[in-house]
């Protein structure tokens, strides 16, 4: 979705570069991860582990039991709801890699479209994904707390 959003922009402006499409999509692999570390380090230093808290002080004051990872680890790898989960999402996200990368090229060779054209119809896949998970989120958990 950031690619196809951002590569119009960088084409455009890289266009006096000997190829500017290449120029292009090596800025569009960069932002997006510089803006990702960006966001990750402000997340590390101003928001909490939790809605309770830190999970360093919910420890000291008692009002989280200190479990070691493997324990947890072990946990969660022996749940069964982990491994339908687990092939559940490894299925789709699948599908999703594959119309993410395949769509733009798909839709350029068989409608003579332009990279930029055909990479932002493209896009609107990934960006139906946004809602789309959200919503399977949503509805998830009002059937999981109906039915249990």
């Amino acid at each position: 979705v950031m690619g196809s959003a951002l590569f119009p922009l960088f084409k455009e402006i890289f266009k006096n570069e000997p190829n500017p499409a290449e120029f292009a999509w090596r800025w569009v692999s960069i932002v997006p991860a510089v803006v990702a570390f960006g966001i990750g380090v402000c997340m590390y230093f101003f928001s909490e582990d939790s809605p309770k808290g830190n999970y360093s002080e919910l420890k000291k004051n008692g009002a989280m039991a200190d479990v070691s990872a493997a324990s947890s680890f072990r946990s969660g790898a022996l749940n069964l709801n982990t491994w339908f989960l687990f092939i559940q999402y490894a299925c789709c996200f699948g599908v999703e890699l594959t119309m993410n990368n395949a769509a733009a090229l798909y839709f350029k060779d068989q409608f003579s479209l332009t990279t930029e054209e055909a990479a932002a119809i493209a896009s609107i896949f990934g960006w139906m994904n946004l809602f789309a998970r959200g919503l399977g989120g949503f509805f998830s958990d009002k059937a999981n707390a109906k039915a249990g």
